[in-house]
Parts: C-alpha cells; sequence; structure tokens
C-alpha cells in the first residue's frame, strides 16, 4: 500500500467507510514515538525512497515563508510538519480519526502546533473556498478517490499563481500490481484502490484542471525489490537495512533506464508538479 494515501470521503458509502477503518488500523499499527519519526525520505523503505527524496529537494527549493499550504490525505502529518517547519500555514485533511489524532501529536513534538490546522474532511467537496492555497501537497491519495472531481477540487481551491504536488503510483508495472493484488488479499488495501490505480490516461486527464503538468517518474529497476522489503517488513523492520545497499545501486540503475521513453510507462512512483489551475468556466 502506498504510504500515506489516506484520504477519500465521497464515492460509494461503503469504500469510504472501507478505507476509513483501514487507515485506522494502519496509523494505529505505527507506534513509533514521534522522535523517531523522520520528516525526510529516509522515513521510507530504501528502495522507495527515489521519489520522496526528489521532493525533499524540490521543496527545499521553494519559499514557503507565510505561504497557505493544504496536505490532502495529511495521514499522520509527517509531510505537514515538513511543509510547517518551511514557515508554511497548513491546513491538513483527512478521513482517518486514528491519522489525524497522530499527526496532532506529531505537530505538537515539533513545536509547529500553531501552524498546522488538521481536520476531518471530503477530498471531492473541499470545504475551503475558491483559490484558498498558495501551495499544496498529495502523498498516495489519488487512487483512493475520484479522480478528476478531486484534481477539480484541487484546481479550485489552488491560488491562480500556486503550485499543487502529487506524490502518488502508477498501474502499468506487472510486478508492482502483483504486489498490489496480494496486498488486496491480505487486507492492506482495498479493492477500490485495485481497481482506480493511477495510469498515463490520469496523467493525461490532469490537463483539463491545469495548464502546467509536469511528471517526474522513479523506481523500474527498485520493483522487485519492494515485494522483499514487505516480506522483511513482516518478519522485523529492523531486517530493512539489509536491503539498503541493493536498492541504492538500483536507484542508480533507474536513472538510466527511466531516461527511455518507453520505460517510463512502467515506473512505479511518480511526482506531478501542477501549476496554472482553472476551474470549468475559466477552461
Amino acid at each position: 500500500m502506498p504510504t500515506d494515501a489516506n484520504a477519500t470521503l465521497t464515492g460509494p458509502d461503503s469504500a469510504a467507510r472501507a478505507h476509513a477503518a483501514l487507515f485506522d488500523e494502519v496509523a494505529a499499527r505505527k507506534t513509533r514515538r514521534h522522535e523517531r519519526v523522520r520528516l525526510d525520505n529516509t522515513r521510507q523503505p530504501p528502495s522507495r525512497r527515489a521519489s520522496f527524496a526528489f521532493f525533499d529537494r524540490w521543496l527545499a527549493a521553494q519559499d514557503l515563508a507565510g505561504c497557505h499550504a493544504l496536505d490532502l490525505g495529511c495521514g499522520r502529518g509527517e509531510v505537514s510538519v515538513q511543509i510547517a517547519r518551511r514557515g508554511a500555514k497548513v491546513s491538513g485533511v483527512d478521513i482517518s480519526e486514528e491519522s489525524l489524532a497522530r499527526a496532532s501529536a506529531l505537530a505538537a513534538h515539533h513545536g509547529v502546533a500553531d501552524l498546522i490546522e488538521f481536520g476531518s474532511g471530503d477530498a471531492e467537496k473541499l470545504p475551503f473556498p475558491d483559490r484558498s492555497f498558495d501551495f499544496a501537497v498529495s502523498a498516495g491519495v489519488m487512487s483512493f478517490v475520484a479522480f478528476d472531481r478531486v484534481a477539480e477540487e484541487l484546481a479550485r481551491v489552488m491560488k491562480r499563481d500556486g503550485t499543487a504536488v502529487l506524490l502518488d503510483t502508477l498501474g502499468h508495472n506487472p510486478i508492482a500490481n502483483l504486489g498490489r493484488r496480494n496486498s488486496l488479499a491480505h487486507g492492506r488495501t482495498t479493492k477500490y484502490q485495485v481497481d482506480n490505480v493511477m495510469t498515463a490516461n490520469h496523467l493525461d486527464r490532469l490537463r483539463a484542471c491545469f495548464g502546467s503538468v509536469e511528471v517526474h517518474v522513479f523506481d523500474l529497476a527498485t520493483v522487485p525489490m519492494m515485494l522483499v522489503e514487505n516480506a522483511l517488513l513482516r518478519i522485523h523492520p529492523g531486517l530493512l537495512h539489509l536491503t539498503a545497499p541493493v536498492s541504492a545501486l538500483l536507484r542508480f540503475v533507474d536513472r538510466g533506464l527511466l531516461r527511455i521513453r518507453p520505460l517510463r510507462r512502467y515506473a512505479f512512483r511518480i511526482v506531478v508538479i501542477l501549476r496554472w489551475p482553472r476551474v470549468r468556466d475559466e477552461a
């Protein structure tokens, strides 16, 4: 299951309830003390760090002081806290009450509780006025929601010169899809997510809502290692360090492989930078 994939409230009620129950359970299971929760890409298993490392570097180059930022599907709050520590005022929205409680505690631990307002909200009908945000981030959310509706909502609440960033996965890699089906069989994700995972077609549809859609792809050779890491995690999280050298080598290989255009379709993770938001009456 994608890390931080924690937001949807609409769509079929049964799917919303299933997602809420799933993410409540995930949040309750992850019981690390706040001082051990890392706020950068190293909180991910070694094979999955490339896209998050890219996001860390991209974020470090942004001037967020005084900005109003949205963390859509904020989960346990790592990204919200990361953004708030750069001086932004953050609104974090999630479906999971357990996740929101842990996010609030994490923000308090890092001294940024006054900069973040966490709350339950509808990803497909955001409780914010038009043009509210300078910046938005959504990590692992878009396969759990009605994609086009949430894209429209993101465009609606973004300021005209604002930027939104999606960190998510693509659904074309057969090995990754095998992992998704295995996760579904073991109750670690939902059928809704497996059936609605993002594809290249979804990326094309983003252009209806944003004038600029900039796609960065990651993780191809690293995908088999992700299955190994999943197995090790079920034994003991401390075993993950065994995969670090191989994962580092595979991330290096990916930098070459993913320059080959036909292979980019089979990347597992993507970072999409969206600019120039527009709404229906502007299209």
